[in-house]
């Protein structure tokens, strides 16, 4: 029982740190540094 309770913790850990990974804010593209063409 402690043996699944570890994996399970472990699974956990490691789901929690990929699915934050790369998250630090909203994604956009500053209009004035990166100007973007017009789409007609």
């Amino acid at each position: 029982m402690q043996v699944l309770l570890m994996r399970l913790l472990a699974l956990c850990l490691i789901v929690a740190c990929v699915t934050a990974c790369g998250l630090k804010g909203p994604l956009y593209i500053p209009e004035r540094q990166y100007p973007q063409p017009q789409q007609q």
